[in-house]
C-alpha cells in the first residue's frame, strides 16, 4: 500500500508570550484631591516630664497626584491637652506644610512627608502667641480604600510629628506619635 504524505502549508509566526504581570498593573490616574483628616497622640515624649500629654487636631489638605507621586499643602490646628491642675483643652498651634506623598500597593497603601512653619496659637508663661517655628510630618506608611468613585476613607496607624512653634529661650518642642483617620476625594 503506497503512504500518502498531506501537503504541509507553513505555520503563523507564534505570537509572543503574553506577560501576565504587565497585564494586571494597576495604572493610577493623574488627579486633583481635597482631604479632611482627624488626628490624635497620646504617646507624646513629654509623657514623663510634662503636664502637657495628649495631643489631638484636624487638617485639610489638597493637592494632585501624577500617579503614584503626588504635591500637597496642608493646614493643621493641633489641640493639646493640659493635665497640670485640671484636664484643659488649649490652642496648641497651626502647621502649614508642604508636602510629597508616595502611592503604592494598587493605591491601597502611602507614604508621605511633609514640612514647614508652626505658629504658637496661645501664651504662655515663656512664649507669646504668634511665635513661628517648624513643624515636620512623616508618615512611614498609611492605608485607604476606595468606598465609592469620588470617596475614600483612610488610616494612618502611626505617624511622627515634631510641633516646634517657639524656637526661642526656652524652646517648645512636641513630639507626637499620631494616629490619623481621614476622608478623601479626588476630582
Amino acid at each position: 500500500m503506497p503512504l500518502l504524505f498531506a501537503k504541509a502549508e507553513p505555520l503563523e509566526e507564534p505570537s509572543p508570550p503574553v506577560d501576565s504581570a504587565t497585564e494586571a498593573k494597576h495604572v493610577l490616574p493623574n488627579e486633583a484631591f481635597v482631604r479632611l483628616e482627624l488626628h490624635f497622640s497620646i504617646l507624646t515624649e513629654l509623657a514623663d516630664r510634662s503636664d502637657l500629654v495628649p495631643a489631638f487636631g484636624y487638617a485639610l489638605k489638597g493637592g494632585y497626584r501624577w500617579g503614584f507621586v503626588g504635591l500637597f499643602l496642608q493646614f493643621e490646628q493641633d489641640f493639646w491637652v493640659g493635665t497640670e491642675y485640671d484636664v484643659r483643652v488649649t490652642q496648641g498651634a497651626y502647621n502649614i506644610a508642604v508636602g510629597v506623598d508616595f502611592t503604592y500597593f494598587e493605591g491601597r497603601a502611602h507614604t508621605s512627608i511633609a514640612v514647614g512653619p508652626s505658629i504658637l496659637a496661645f501664651n504662655t508663661p515663656l512664649d507669646s502667641r504668634g511665635s513661628v517655628g517648624w513643624f515636620l510630618d512623616f508618615r512611614p506608611v498609611g492605608f485607604q480604600w476606595d468606598v465609592h468613585r469620588f470617596v475614600r476613607l483612610g488610616l494612618d496607624p502611626i505617624s511622627f510629628a515634631v510641633v516646634a512653634p517657639s524656637l526661642d529661650g526656652v524652646p517648645l518642642v512636641q513630639i507626637e506619635y499620631r494616629t490619623t483617620f481621614y476622608l478623601e476625594t479626588a476630582f
